[in-house]
């Protein structure tokens, strides 16, 4: 199989893109280095364009079968997700004159919301629907590409929050467990309710066969490790495999919601939605996702344990014992 990926270099798309060398596809990087063939072993071919010019994305659709749209220009306003909006829509409306039959959509856990119900499923109501702007573009995205469902296939995988090797991001948050863990750590609530979490490793596994089991055609995927865990236990993790101990600081979900509420009201009348009052009710709450559609559609089983995982992650970044 012929396969174009955006995001190929990132922490999440790199992985997809070994798994796919592995299992014998021809694999094409769209980036805007030449160079990037050079961080695989295998047979990478490397097609130059930027998301921000949808021309050069279709173009280096040319001969593949599956699309593999992890990339996105940078989520970090509105402008931006209008872009990767508008760049999804421009590419869905040239599909029928390329040779991509499957696109393989990696959206977000946030459009699930907070469930109505737990254990929740791809089909559970939200009891509270996050309305930034990050999620309001993976909301959007998937809707193209269920009204485009006539002119190609598509996938859609919404990931719980990665951990593993080779995010910076989690390099940063080891960095201040390992300095002010044994301080304290501010939560909103006390840490104890149920955190959605998966192994980079695992979600690429599942994003790869997205693209090539016939029966995820026109699915969504809430991708979790379908563990009950919650973020006090991640975090004391970590912090077990820095060989620190680890202090929550409880904060009150009110007493954070007021301090909240003058950014989203400022990030209203300037235009860009944060939506922070209620990013504070989502990690506060229970957030437990059944996994079990990805386990019988992709034939998928995630294999890391938390342990397992986060003392991998955690001695990948010069850290751990």
């Amino acid at each position: 199989m012929r396969v174009l990926v955006t995001g190929g270099t990132g922490f999440i798309g790199s992985e997809v893109v070994r798994q796919l060398l592995d299992a014998g596809h021809a694999v094409r990087i769209f980036s805007r280095r030449k160079d990037v063939s050079a961080l695989f072993t295998g047979n990478v071919e490397v097609a130059q364009g930027d998301l921000s010019n949808a021309r050069s994305l279709i173009e280096a659709l040319a001969e593949t079968d599956v699309l593999y749209h992890i990339g996105e220009i940078k989520n970090t306003s509105k402008a931006a997700s209008e872009k990767n909006v508008s760049l999804l829509e421009d590419v869905l409306g040239q599909i029928k004159r390329t040779s991509v039959k499957r696109i393989v959509f990696v959206s977000s856990i946030s459009v699930a919301g907070i469930p109505s119900t737990i254990p929740a499923d791809e089909d559970t109501a939200p009891g509270l629907v996050l309305n930034d702007h990050y999620t309001e573009c993976k909301r959007r995205s998937e809707k193209l590409l269920r009204e485009n469902a006539g002119n190609v296939e598509y996938a859609v995988i919404r990931p719980a929050p990665v951990y593993g090797p080779g995010s910076r991001y989690l390099g940063r948050l080891i960095r201040v467990l390992d300095r002010l863990g044994p301080v304290g750590i501010p939560f909103p609530g006390n840490a104890g309710n149920l955190a959605p979490l998966i192994h980079v490793r695992d979600l690429a596994q599942a994003i790869s066969r997205a693209g090539t089991e016939p029966a995820a055609s026109g699915q969504t995927f809430n991708l979790t490790d379908g563990m009950r865990h919650s973020w006090r236990e991640f975090l004391e993790t970590i912090a077990e495999c820095l060989g620190k101990k680890l202090r929550i600081i409880p904060v009150p979900r009110l007493l954070l919601q007021l301090a909240a509420l003058p950014l989203d009201l400022f990030s209203v009348f300037l235009g860009v939605s944060l939506d922070p009052v209620s990013y504070v009710s989502y990690f506060s709450a229970d957030l437990y996702f059944n996994n079990s559609r990805a386990r019988e559609l992709l034939g998928w089983q995630p294999r890391y344990s938390l342990i397992e995982g986060v003392r991998e992650m955690t001695a990948f970044y010069g850290h751990g014992r």
